[in-house]
């Protein structure tokens, strides 16, 4: 058994990171997308706008790589994109607010993968696989995401059979979220229904409900 190296978040992606375990997901299985309505419901973004975990990130060429997002579930979707965890919590039990208004624009799909796809495994045991420790891409804000890219663009670059990101959502494990490379699996996706808009008064209670499991206040402010 090769021996433990821990690598600290904030240094730069080692070249040399160790071999990163795999997970298959199946071809058939549902998926549910929070997105924003300029975009389909199986459409990569392709641009450098936006700031999230794990994009926009870049190839070797320093051109966008397509990503899209997805969860297991509405719930998970949900937490991953409109109720998203503090940056910090000063006050621990302070309620965190979250205005339906920011998120006007976005829509609820239900999706489903075309065929098997091959992607890393940065669950808690996949980060430690190559090094990480203490859920290190995934326990942190906003602050920390220039570091969560530089790993997901060295995965691209490093791990060619990588067709994107499978990891645990922080707000609502053990269900999975995952990130697709669209250079690499952009015919993997097909839309099962009709997209949803988020604004939508039922669409809204379901969020409100979710919100109150986990402490978060979804109204306007």
């Amino acid at each position: 058994m090769p021996a433990t190296i821990a690598i600290d978040l904030a240094d730069p992606v080692p070249d040399n990171f160790r071999a990163p375990l795999s997970k298959e997901l199946s071809a058939g299985m549902e998926l549910h997308r929070i997105h924003h309505g300029d975009y389909g419901s199986c459409q990569f973004n392709g641009t450098d706008r936006g700031n999230a975990r794990f994009s926009p990130i870049r190839d070797a060429r320093g051109d966008v790589i397509p990503t899209i997002y997805a969860g297991q579930s509405f719930r998970c979707a949900i937490c991953e994109i409109i109720l998203r965890a503090p940056d910090a919590a000063p006050d621990p039990g302070a309620l965190t607010v979250v205005s339906p208004q920011d998120f006007e624009a976005y829509q609820h799909s239900a999706i489903r993968t075309k065929r098997d796809l091959k992607l890393i495994d940065l669950t808690a045991v996949g980060q430690r696989a190559v090094g990480l420790m203490g859920n290190a891409l995934l326990s942190g804000g906003t602050l920390h995401y220039p570091a969560t890219r530089a790993w997901a663009e060295a995965i691209h670059t490093h791990v060619r059979w990588a067709e994107g990101i499978f990891y645990t959502s922080y707000q609502c494990g053990p269900e999975f979220a995952l990130v697709l490379f669209g250079d690499r699996c952009v015919d993997a996706l097909d839309e099962i229904a009709p997209a949803r808009p988020v604004r939508a008064a039922s669409v809204k209670d379901e969020i409100r409900e979710i919100g109150e499991m986990i402490g978060i206040e979804y109204v306007d402010i």
